[in-house]
């Protein structure tokens, strides 16, 4: 099965928002065996829409549409699709009540133009929105699915894999019966490549390579009668785990947060950061995770080497002689936190971030970090390249990797 995907939204063509959709979207279905055959995106304008949409129903079993389903005279998703299939806007007066509702728990009267959120196409399925005002539909025409959802990412993340995924799925419109995704890091695409390879002629399912940052994705692609894809897939990751060992920290939907969390909440203990280049960030993606209020204390970002000194604790022997930059420093970062904010496991992050060396000439992209642990601890020293973001973004990512391996140990 493929599908075609229809972004609307004239901010999306300025270039005023970004378009995440459409990534979230082609990852979601190919990981349940559609494929995309071609995304796109269209001004709010209804005759642009309907010709696309048309298009696409030529091409594609399904097709999603994204953006204008909003309360304003240029949200025109619903109107062009309801006329490329010549069926009427009805009132949902179920939904009327739910939007009356929410603002009134806010102490908002809602203004007229909501009403418009409420009209769905005739005969189409309400997709229910938690997160805002427009409901997404989804609809069956001449055999072909078609799929409209609010524009903003944390809403249709929500609807999708709720709601439309479990349709697709109990419909029989997946293409693969299986798939599943090994989550590596610390390894290189190409690396992973040369160690699949090494194996020797693959008579198991077909692979894809995903690369997201400092991680890669290996995806598993299976097929067949019964039980056959899901027997094929397992024998893959066997053979894979046994030559990738480490590299593999998880599968399908787990993140370094959320191992990290789990085992945090498992064993009970609590979490402290000291951040100097990351900035924060660690902390940012500790604090996403639901519940981290159970084991996070917090954290501190010492950018300032006074700030490592007065409010850490880290000598100003120490920073004179090993540098700002440099694993005894992080470590004792991680020291200073844990002691600070008594926590069971710390963190400590300094680096150079760019674009130039620091005061000493450590050279951009050096990063030390460490976590320390009852009587356990992890430093590394590192020279990641790319430019400011990347480095922050990788530093966290390393720092998440080498807490999980701390916790599994402890």
């Amino acid at each position: 099965m493929q599908a075609d995907l229809i972004c609307v939204g004239n901010e999306l063509l300025t270039g005023l928002i970004e378009n995440s959709n459409t990534g979230f979207l082609a990852r979601r279905l190919w990981s349940a065996g559609i494929s995309v055959r071609e995304a796109c995106v269209v001004a709010d304008n209804e005759q642009a829409i309907r010709v696309a949409l048309e298009k696409a129903l030529e091409e594609s079993d399904l097709v999603i549409l994204t953006g204008g389903l909003g309360p304003t005279d240029d949200d025109l998703t619903r109107e062009a699709v309801a006329g490329a299939l010549g069926l009427p806007l009805v009132l949902n007066q179920g939904w009327l009540k739910k939007m009356e509702q929410y603002f009134r728990n806010r102490g908002i009267k809602m203004p007229d133009n909501n009403r418009k959120q409420a009209l769905v196409i005739k005969g189409s399925t309400l997709l229910e929105n938690q997160r805002g005002t427009a409901p997404g539909a989804l609809m069956e025409s001449q055999g072909k699915t078609i799929v409209m959802l609010p524009g903003p990412p944390h809403e249709l993340q929500m609807i999708f894999k709720q709601q439309v995924l479990p349709y697709l799925a109990a419909n029989n419109q997946t293409g693969l019966t299986a798939v599943k995704t090994l989550k590596c890091i610390g390894i290189g695409e190409s690396m992973l490549e040369e160690k699949i390879k090494a194996l020797g002629k693959w008579e198991l399912p077909p692979i894809s390579y995903v690369s997201r940052g400092f991680e890669v994705d290996l995806q598993i692609k299976g097929s067949g009668e019964g039980e056959a894809a899901s027997v094929s897939i397992a024998k893959a990751e066997q053979l894979l785990r046994s030559v990738l060992g480490d590299y593999i920290y998880g599968s399908n939907d787990d993140t370094l947060v959320s191992l990290a969390a789990e085992l945090l909440t498992a064993k009970k203990m609590t979490l402290a950061l000291a951040e100097s280049c990351s900035g924060g960030l660690l902390s940012d993606l500790i604090t996403d995770f639901p519940g981290s209020s159970k084991f996070y204390r917090g954290g501190l970002i010492a950018y300032n080497s006074v700030v490592k000194s007065d409010l850490l604790g880290v000598s100003k022997e120490l920073l004179e002689k090993e540098g700002v930059v440099s694993a005894a420093t992080a470590l004792a970062m991680a020291a200073g936190i844990k002691k600070l904010l008594k926590a069971d496991i710390a963190a400590g992050i300094t680096g150079v971030a760019g674009p130039e060396s620091d005061s000493a000439g450590k050279p951009v992209g050096l990063v030390c970090i460490a976590v320390l642990g009852p009587g356990i601890s992890e430093n590394r020293q590192l020279n990641l390249g790319g430019g400011r973001r990347a480095i922050k973004e990788r530093s966290a990512q390393i720092a998440l990797d080498m807490l999980r391996k701390i916790l599994v140990k402890l």
